[in-house]
């Protein structure tokens, strides 16, 4: 009997504490963020995303590598997007960031094409195996419009008022022509 009560014993303390003592969610030391940019985004702005790194553990950080991640986000055309193109700011080394202390950064972005992507920011320490990503940002940017109305308008209008004076114009002089030409055979 005692044998089978510490056997029971042993198997409650495995399922019951293991489990409790897995389950406890560790609050990483570093913690990262990226904010999109307030309204529209439309095909052409420079949109600036606000980038946080916070310390949020006992130790001092050094030389942590921080970058920008943008993926499209357009459905059966999903892939990563060189940030070269988008002129994106490259990666920054943060050399020491103290516990409880935030490093913010802004990262800007030229918007050359319309569509719907994402981005993300990545923290690499290099005393850990495993980088820190922020969650994915989804944003849309918006096609700008080809055609401006005010430069059209004008040509739109313009045009054919130009073709019109310039055919009555013509028509005025031939058909003075044609009168002189006619005065002068009507004289004998």
């Amino acid at each position: 009997m005692k044998k089978h009560f510490l056997l029971s014993l042993t198997f409650l303390t495995i399922f019951l504490f293991v489990p409790a003592m897995n389950g406890r969610a560790e609050v990483p030391s570093i913690q990262v963020a990226i904010d999109p940019p307030p309204g529209a985004l439309t095909m052409g702005d420079k949109a600036v995303f606000q980038g946080t790194v916070y310390n949020a553990g006992h130790q001092h950080l050094q030389g942590l590598v921080v970058y920008l991640s943008l993926v499209s986000l357009e459905p059966g055309h999903e892939h990563p997007m060189d940030l070269e193109d988008w002129s994106a700011q490259k990666a920054i080394r943060i050399k020491r960031l103290a516990p409880g202390e935030t490093g913010a950064r802004n990262w800007s972005m030229r918007l050359i094409r319309s569509g719907r992507y994402g981005v993300t920011l990545t923290v690499v320490d290099p005393r850990e195996s495993r980088p820190m990503v922020s969650n994915l940002i989804r944003f849309a940017v918006l096609p700008k419009p080809a055609i401006a109305s005010g430069r059209i308008v004008p040509v739109a209008i313009g045009e054919p008022l130009i073709v019109l004076f310039l055919f009555g114009l013509f028509s005025g002089l031939h058909n003075r022509r044609r009168q002189t030409r006619d005065r002068k055979r009507v004289r004998p």
